[in-house]
């Protein structure tokens, strides 16, 4: 788990890394106006993408280890049914979202479900590659799309368009997945481990923890996609600007720390014996990356905002001291989760993102109007708070019964 574990981190990292410089770029080639609405068209359209896979992703991270077999046809189902439901998601968002804000012809309206498809499907390959156990590939390629959207970004320049800057990122993810899909495509045919007899839960076993998965993914997606909504329309397309770039330095954090759960969850469905050896293991990993993290946040983000422009580090510095605390104290949710999942007991999971998810909202909507955006990051710390308070006792439990040689439950 070290070695997957490293390279999605790292990976997380730089990919983080030009992200960043992808939207300081674009902050300061393209209108301040533009990139506001680029930005809550991209936040939300990869929002839509994570919710419209269903937690099918979690079946592969969890499954594909023990399908054997079968690990072609859940493969091809799987994305079928996630490309569908993306396109619905994305045309439901245009019938019946903020068009005026998000959409400035009639073409971007309708290219927008495809983008929630692309996104899907490209987001959707990286806990594919977990299960297939090819964790590197999914570093590769978010570190090359990385590469490539910002390329591209800089050729278009000369338009000034927020459509060019969705366009840099839509279109490479589009090329990726295809290439790794073919990839994918040829490892499940060959590898040897996916010619071996398929030994997977039952159907109702496998439903339930689709079921619990998709309450947990679609409850901590519900902030994600209602915060920039809030932001734009409530403060103007500017202010959304100056949120997303520095949203894009948080959530490299955001990202990194909770990656660092699949490859865990992987190497427990296919090795049990060692799940104490891998839980310590992942708890001190998901603390270094949460102590450095919050580090660089304090210390390097407000420098890389002022690179960006005085009015970036101007509004989101405060941003970055909230995020410091509330990104390193969502680890405790990660790991939790971590254990969670390879026990597949997931109702607590599920309340504590419920009231997660509400506390986010609420606290954006009823703290903004006095505070200002920074009230996004008061919010957020309230909530990561209460599920720290809440989950850390049954982390602190798990520990000790693994580390003390105790028989723990780890379904197939």
């Amino acid at each position: 788990m070290t070695v997957d574990s490293i390279s999605l981190i790292v990976s997380s990292l730089l990919t983080g890394v030009l992200g960043l410089v992808f939207w300081g770029a674009a902050g300061r080639l393209y209108p301040a106006e533009e990139v506001g609405v680029a930005a809550a068209v991209i936040t939300s359209a990869l929002m839509l993408s994570m919710l419209a896979m269903l937690s099918i992703d979690t079946i592969y991270e969890r499954f594909l280890p023990l399908a054997g077999e079968r690990t072609g046809f859940l493969i091809t189902r799987g994305y079928l049914v996630v490309a569908c439901t993306a396109l619905v998601a994305g045309a439901g968002l245009v019938a019946f979202g903020p068009r005026e804000e998000l959409f400035e012809s009639r073409w971007a309206m309708y290219c927008y479900p495809l983008l929630v498809m692309v996104l899907a499907l490209f987001t959707l390959l990286d806990k594919t590659a977990v299960g297939l156990g090819v964790t590197k590939w999914s570093a590769v390629k978010n570190l090359i799309h990385a590469i490539a959207k910002l390329v591209i970004l800089f050729c278009l320049v000369w338009t000034g368009s927020g459509a060019s800057i969705v366009l840099a990122w839509g279109a490479t993810a589009a090329v990726g997945t295809v290439l790794v899909l073919a990839a994918m495509r040829r490892r499940w045919r060959a590898h040897e481990q996916f010619r071996q007899p398929a030994s997977l839960p039952n159907r109702p076993q496998l439903l339930s923890y689709i079921g619990s998965s998709f309450g947990i993914t679609s409850l901590w997606i519900i902030g994600p996609l209602v915060v920039p909504l809030i932001v734009v329309s409530r403060f103007g397309a500017v202010a959304n600007a100056h949120f997303s770039v520095t949203w894009a330095i948080i959530n490299a954090l955001y990202f990194a720390v909770h990656l660092v759960m699949s490859p865990f969850v992987a190497e427990v469905a296919s090795h049990p014996d060692k799940v104490a050896v891998l839980s310590t293991r992942m708890v001190q990993t998901m603390a270094v990356v949460s102590v450095a993290g919050a580090l660089g946040l304090v210390l390097i983000g407000p420098f890389v905002l002022g690179v960006i422009g005085p009015d970036y580090r101007e509004q989101g510095g405060g941003l970055l001291d909230l995020a410091a605390i509330f990104v390193p104290l969502s680890a405790v949710s990660a790991v939790y989760e971590g254990f969670a999942r390879v026990r597949r007991k997931l109702t607590l999971m599920v309340v504590t993102r419920c009231l997660s998810t509400f506390t986010v909202v609420a606290g954006t909507l009823l703290i903004t109007p006095h505070t200002g955006v920074i009230g996004v990051g008061w919010a957020y710390l309230l909530a990561e708070a209460i599920s720290a308070v809440i989950l850390l006792p049954f982390v602190i439990g798990w520990l000790r019964r693994v580390r003390s040689g105790v028989a723990v439950d780890i379904p197939a």
